[in-house]
């Protein structure tokens, strides 16, 4: 009877390990044209359903970056900052454009993007390669003072966050269940489509 109880014990214990690591998203094994792009611009809701309407965009993850702790989470994520990561198929969307659409939808003046703001909405980018720094070094010239962190791609430290992030915009027009549905309704949702009706970047048809 002890050797049953502890057996049910240690399944449970398993099960319950199992659940803590399988309610973050996992990152997907890179096809030989797909790539890889960071970019922050406040909450990372807004920046995923922005970056998924971008034609040549495989997928995107959000997350959290830049920061020191291990194992971060939404409600714990210490120094990170809420960041996507954009895969992306590079011969059919190029760096240039995804770094064009990071400042279509950003404004490089505050720490944070309307409504939020503080250290855990800083908007950054991580240049990869010398062009890539070269080319957001230029797109900054034109923004005396601007409050845009850039780091190292190697210094991302990303990890991906929990599954009921993913994807949020596209399941809350889907009609399913999603946190905090009025900030996605007010929120999210405006943001996308003031960036789907200014742009000129190829964007998925609907």
């Amino acid at each position: 009877m002890r050797k049953i109880l502890v057996g049910l014990l240690l399944t449970i214990v398993s099960a319950s390990c199992e659940a803590q690591v399988d309610k973050f998203a996992k990152i997907p094994a890179l096809k030989p044209q797909q790539k890889k792009a960071y970019f922050a611009s406040g909450c990372f809701w807004c920046v995923e359903g922005v970056y998924e309407r971008v034609q040549g965009v495989d997928a995107v993850i959000s997350g959290y970056a830049a920061g020191a702790m291990k194992n971060p989470s939404y409600y714990n994520h210490g120094n990170h900052t809420e960041t996507v990561l954009v895969i992306y198929d590079s011969t059919k969307v190029s760096y240039a454009q995804l770094v064009g659409v990071f400042f279509e939808i950003t404004n490089p003046y505050t720490v944070g993007q309307a409504p939020d703001f503080g250290a855990s909405y800083r908007s950054a980018v991580f240049p990869k390669e010398g062009n890539q720094q070269t080319l957001i070094m230029e797109q900054l010239k034109r923004y005396p003072n601007h409050k845009i962190d850039v780091a190292p791609f190697a210094n991302a430290n990303f990890h991906p966050a929990e599954n009921y992030h993913q994807d949020y915009v596209r399941r809350l027009e889907a009609g399913e269940q999603v946190v905090n549905r009025s900030y996605g309704i007010n929120v999210s949702i405006p943001r996308r489509n003031d960036f789907v009706r200014a742009t000129k970047i190829p964007l998925k048809k609907q």
